[in-house]
């Protein structure tokens, strides 16, 4: 009976003073603290504790609710201000920079499908940048006050896109790479194709992130130092809460985290055992020039086919073909597999040693190929020497410009890959952990709530950091961005020069 007095005098003296205690954060907290120390000195149960809170929490009217949400909303604001900073560098930097690779690959670069591929990956950036974190900024700066429910819809929806449009582009250039390098002579995918993908892929991941216009809205959260004053966030609205349709939601999306990483792997695997290949075979064939080895003459043409195809790969030896090219000069090819079959008319003595209808269309594109080394787009290495030399050097010199270009790009997009895969897996680890476990953040000090969010938002780094990987790795992007500026630059002080003029 005693305790009950004590606890209903303490009540009653809280709440006549309750606009003294509003009033001023640290005498709010340190009632509270009182609170339960009088209320532990006394012996009593957490059940007695926890029904006390709730005395205090239902006999707040709305208008001292919305105080301590405010002060509450406030504390963790200020203490997430960092990420906050951090986001809206990234921001600005991310909008610049993907503006700029937007223009100088869609005016200044030919067509091709890399271009086409970066020109997707460069506008899903944007859109990241322009919509997807100040999404997350509002969250920060309103942690218990986010109360618009659609702007959270339509921001998680964007948000989601974006990055399934990234994955799924990330996937298709992988794909891209391994056929224009492992497999030279299939057909490549054309412009129109790429470009067709790429929509289709854009169409893939609307669809797959509708549901996160269902499932995502303003919901009722507990304050991390009053867990009674309940307070609005954009996350998994009221309706789903309870439902198991988020969770296969969120396992849909680990699925395709998942099968995309074998996906892009496995291609890049295949394509660098290929240009080691390669590069293996090339320093082989100078040193056997070196050593005086090679049957060549001055009138003789070498054409290198760098092509391993799947007899190389089951140890066929590199074999050696000598015949006599239209221009009348000897042409020497180095094939990994075995003798090709010749048309009828060809003065080469080959010897057919298979009757797949595949690879006797395969043969004959490999004559036509040397019969005409000077027309040939593959990505072959040619030395020429005999009267026709210069020519057949700057030839030689485009082609080996353009295979070089090649693996540059290859490369490039596979840093990008790399970075993405692995500034995206510290969210997933969380998200995993947080589905787990139910009390994940409310078992968290402050300082592990700044770490966590801003570990939940590594991946936005992709965003800022593409622009910059394609200004250190590809050479000609780098010259067309000084171009572009010393074009502003001049057309400024032209501008400036014609008004002086105007006005003298």
């Amino acid at each position: 009976m005693t305790t009950n007095k004590i606890i209903f005098t303490t009540t009653k003296s809280v709440l006549t003073s309750l606009d003294d205690v509003f009033g001023k954060t640290t005498m709010q907290k340190s009632t509270t603290d009182n609170i339960g120390s009088t209320i532990k000195s006394d012996n009593t149960t957490a059940r007695q504790e926890n029904s006390t809170n709730m005395i205090l929490a239902l006999n707040l009217d709305e208008e001292n609710i919305n105080r301590l949400l405010k002060i509450e909303n406030t504390f963790e604001a200020e203490a997430l201000t960092p990420i906050t900073v951090y986001l809206i560098l990234l921001m600005i930097t991310g909008v610049v920079g993907n503006t700029i690779v937007l223009y100088i690959y869609k005016f200044r670069f030919k067509r091709s499908t890399s271009r086409i591929f970066i020109l997707s990956l460069a506008a899903f950036d944007l859109i990241t940048c322009i919509l997807g974190m100040p999404y997350h900024i509002l969250d920060m700066l309103y942690p218990y006050l986010f109360v618009w429910d659609t702007l959270c819809k339509v921001l998680s929806f964007a948000l989601t896109f974006t990055i399934l449009a990234s994955i799924f582009i990330l996937d298709l250039i992988a794909i891209d790479r391994y056929r224009k390098i492992c497999r030279p002579f299939k057909k490549q995918l054309s412009g129109i194709g790429s470009k067709i993908m790429s929509w289709v892929i854009v169409l893939i991941a609307i669809i797959s992130a509708i549901p996160m216009l269902l499932i995502y809205g303003t919901a009722e959260v507990p304050t991390a130092r009053n867990p009674n004053i309940t307070g609005r966030e954009c996350y998994v609205s009221d309706d789903y809460i309870e439902s198991y349709f988020p969770l296969i939601y969120d396992a849909f999306t680990f699925l395709i985290f998942i099968v995309s990483v074998f996906i892009l792997v496995g291609f890049y695997s295949k394509v660098g055992v290929t240009i080691w290949k390669r590069r293996k075979f090339n320093e082989s064939s100078h040193e056997s020039k070196r050593s005086g080895s090679s049957q060549s003459t001055p009138n003789t043409s070498i054409i290198q086919l760098n092509v391993i195809t799947d007899e190389a790969k089951r140890g066929s030896p590199m074999l050696v073909h000598y015949g006599k090219n239209k221009e009348g000069g000897n042409v020497q090819i180095f094939d990994s597999n075995s003798l090709v079959t010749a048309p009828k008319d060809s003065p080469l003595p080959y010897r057919s040693t298979t009757s797949d209808p595949k690879k006797e269309r395969k043969n004959r594109r490999v004559m036509r190929l040397m019969s005409e080394p000077s027309s040939t787009e593959h990505d072959s290495s040619i030395m020429d020497h005999g009267s026709s030399r210069s020519h057949k050097s700057s030839h030689r010199h485009h082609v080996t410009k353009k295979e070089k270009r090649t693996l540059r790009i290859t490369g490039m997009l596979f840093v990008i890959t790399i970075i993405f895969i692995i500034s995206f897996l510290p969210y997933l680890c969380i998200q995993i952990v947080n589905g787990l476990n139910d009390e994940f953040w409310d078992e968290m000090s402050i300082s592990e709530i700044i770490l966590f969010n801003l570990l939940m938002r590594t991946y936005f780094i992709n965003s800022m950091i593409n622009p910059i990987i394609y200004w250190f790795l590809d050479h000609k992007f780098k010259e067309e961005v000084i171009r572009l500026f010393n074009d502003m630059r001049n057309c400024k002080a032209t501008t400036r020069f014609g008004r002086k003029s105007f006005h003298s």
